[in-house]
């Protein structure tokens, strides 16, 4: 910023010319590593869902994967002799999905969406904590009646401790219709432990 200040008339002026730096180092990271995956670039594994292919780095996947660590690591394993990774318990989307979250530190909100259930599924067997966190807060905000039996089960499956958090919430909330719910009486059924820790945190803040 260029200033310079002149006086008229026992008043002030002052000039001054503002430059503004667009350069974003942090988005601009973002993209090239975005371009690595999407053209390519220097890849040296492939990963195999059915018929597609999608081609990508075996450091990226090592950095973000406890388990793709591992399997590099052991030169036993055939992933580590030829690069190359087989898929067959999730869709292409999802897959492409966990990738592009390697790369940019983003889910796509359209597959959240559609696919949030299957997001977190894969982000829980390959051990990818940061994007398991990213779907326990999307379906935080959707928290309601209808899919909360659901989502007791995929607190149950992957414990999802921030939804289970926010779902504690949730109860204490709406406990005097939601307790006396046929919803409630499937959760005391299915996930009695689960239950439990509900009706505690219930306890612990009406003491407050």
């Amino acid at each position: 910023m260029y200033e310079f200040y002149s006086i008229t008339d026992d008043t002030l002026y002052i000039h001054c010319d503002v430059e503004v730096d667009c350069y974003n180092p942090i988005y601009n990271l973002e993209n090239k590593y975005s371009n690595m995956l999407e053209l390519g670039i220097f890849t040296d594994c492939v990963i195999k869902i059915g018929e597609d292919l999608i081609k990508t780095h075996r450091s990226i996947l090592a950095n973000n994967s406890k388990v793709f660590q591992t399997m590099f690591e052991q030169n036993g394993m055939i992933e580590a002799q030829n690069g190359e990774i087989i898929i067959s318990d999730f869709s292409p989307d999802c897959v492409q999905a966990m990738l592009e979250f390697f790369y940019n530190g983003k889910v796509n909100k359209g597959i959240l969406e559609s696919k949030v259930e299957d997001i977190i599924a894969i982000a829980h067997k390959y051990q990818v904590e940061p994007l398991k966190y990213e779907c326990e807060i999307f379906m935080s905000n959707l928290i309601d009646d209808e899919k909360f039996l659901n989502y007791c089960d995929i607190i149950d499956l992957y414990d999802a401790t921030t939804l289970e958090k926010n779902c504690k919430i949730y109860v204490r909330i709406n406990q005097d219709c939601l307790l006396i719910s046929e919803i409630w009486k499937e959760v005391e059924s299915k996930y009695p432990q689960l239950a439990i820790r509900f009706l505690k945190s219930v306890i612990f803040d009406s003491k407050k």
